[in-house]
């Protein structure tokens, strides 16, 4: 069985978005367990009334705690850490635990805005999101009008997910999408859950994962799945009010935890951590004073306008990803290995 495990804070239009796509899309045996860390929005209530099971706090409990708490409140045998500010696709948790035992993973991630098969691709959808999304706040907006974002950047959402299948089923590359991860139950229980001092979570998961794979060869590090798909609407929570974290331990950062060296070891982008060094060239000078003014002011424009997209037919929404997928993400090839 599954256990999807989601901390929320007030924003009840996200809340109630993300649950009909849970309801909607999610196959066989489930639970969802949600962590209510004092909402006063009515999410607890609402999510209740769903047939979740809903552990109110008092205070405001910070990430990792909650998805501890949620799971050491959860039975399934995979356990799913996964953000409220996000929309699942047909058969997605189907598709990760498919992909999990084709490829004997531990640990496994969707694509979404974060990342995608390419770079080129990636930049794609997010200067689209950009566009489409505003740019601005989703934090208190309504459950229809995230449905609206969701029309117009996609058209058909189910249409949509198909053609990511069909294009990328048989990607699977290192790295993670920190908005949605699934793992073994037994794995968590071997590395002793989330570390609750370090906020970025998903940033020390894998290096945990990584690490011991290296070390002790018992699990393997998280991998993207490229055949399935959700829709991250980013940080809407931490860019809405939120009450202070009422957590009383210690805290840490991701360096403090994990030395630099560590982490060029370890994490999944080549050079990540490396400085640049030496002076830019006249076209890197160049595209930083003009071209990046000029790109802004085209993204406002079109931002201006994005409502157009809501009126655009579905299938020449879900044409135009499909032409993407073929062009920028020409090349990539799957494969299960390190």
């Amino acid at each position: 069985m599954l256990s999807v495990v989601v901390a929320v804070h007030n924003q009840i239009g996200h809340n109630q978005l993300f649950l009909q796509g849970i309801r909607k899309y999610t196959t066989g045996p489930y639970e969802v367990v949600v962590i209510d860390n004092h909402s006063t929005d009515g999410s607890a209530e609402f999510l209740e009334s769903q047939g979740c099971r809903v552990i109110r706090n008092a205070e405001n409990l910070c990430y990792p705690e909650s998805m501890n708490l949620g799971t050491r409140n959860s039975t399934g045998d995979y356990v799913c850490h996964i953000n409220n500010d996000l929309y699942v696709g047909p058969n997605w948790n189907g598709r990760l635990i498919e992909a999990m035992e084709r490829f004997q993973l531990d640990a496994i991630t969707p694509l979404g805005l974060e990342m995608m098969p390419t770079p080129a691709l990636t930049d794609w959808i997010q200067a689209r999101w950009a566009t489409i999304g505003q740019g601005r706040l989703s934090s208190g907006k309504t459950v229809e009008q995230l449905q609206d974002k969701i029309r117009a950047m996609y058209g058909d959402w189910d249409a949509f997910c198909a053609h990511v299948y069909r294009n990328f089923s048989e990607v699977i590359v290192d790295g993670l999408n920190g908005s949605c991860v699934m793992i073994r139950r037994s794995t968590l229980e071997k590395i002793g859950f989330l570390d609750e001092r370090v906020q970025s979570a998903d940033w020390d998961l894998y290096y945990t994962l990584r690490k011991r794979e290296d070390e002790l060869g018992d699990v393997r590090r998280c991998k993207i799945f490229g055949g399935c798909y959700v829709h991250h609407f980013i940080r809407a929570t931490v860019k809405g009010k939120r009450e202070p974290f009422a957590c009383t331990h210690p805290r840490v950062s991701i360096h403090d935890k994990w030395s630099r060296q560590e982490q060029e070891r370890l994490w999944y982008k080549p050079n990540y951590f490396r400085p640049v060094s030496g002076p830019r060239s006249f076209r890197e000078v160049i595209h930083r004073h003009v071209g990046k003014p000029l790109e802004k002011l085209v993204r406002e424009f079109q931002r201006a306008v994005s409502w157009r997209w809501l009126y655009v037919r579905p299938e020449k929404i879900v044409e135009l990803h499909r032409r993407q997928f073929q062009v920028l993400g020409a090349g990539v090839t799957g494969g299960g290995s390190s």
